[in-house]
């Protein structure tokens, strides 16, 4: 039986291992620097609830997105109900990459992306992370037929919002 200082050590390994994914995951659901630093120390706090109970039948990866993912779509359902309806506007767009030389349509894509419903970024991005359609039916708890029909709906829906982002920067 390992004992809490094993049980520390081998979380903070984990993290440090994976802080890549945890990070990239929480970027794409936040609209502002603050809110990924909230967002990720909520997914750390998931990950070490649910790390003892980690049954290692999947990748330590596979795991933690899923987790980070549950945490972040809850945490969306949570705000949007306290919400009643608030419009597209620049405050709600995804929160551009901060890296020097990023290219435009990068973030045209970005700000697409974000404009999604969470489950629909999740299936995106796992998709975009190259996930199979399988793997990514398996972590979101659909079928497979459901993310193929899914991605196809969003690559048009992607197509429209990237042409109307485009538009707008004429």
């Amino acid at each position: 039986m390992a004992t809490e200082a094993d049980l520390k050590s081998a979380f903070i390994s984990m993290i440090q291992a994976n802080q890549g994914l945890v990070n990239s995951l929480c970027k794409l659901y936040s609209r502002s620097d603050e809110e990924m630093k909230d967002y990720r120390q909520d997914v750390l706090l998931a990950l070490w609830q649910a790390f003892p109970n980690f049954r290692k039948e999947s990748k330590i990866s596979t795991w933690m997105y899923r987790v980070g993912l549950n945490t972040l779509i809850s945490n969306h359902r949570k705000k949007s109900s306290r919400i009643v309806t608030e419009p597209y506007s620049e405050a709600a767009e995804l929160h551009p990459s901060s890296e020097a030389g990023s290219d435009d349509g990068l973030l045209v894509l970005q700000r697409a992306i974000g404009m999604l419903n969470p489950m629909d970024k999740a299936v995106v991005i796992l998709h975009l992370e190259g996930y199979a359609h399988k793997e990514i039916a398996d972590l979101l708890g659909l079928s497979e037929t459901n993310v193929s029909t899914r991605l196809n709906r969003i690559k048009k829906q992607l197509e429209k919002s990237i042409k109307s982002l485009e538009h707008e920067s004429i």
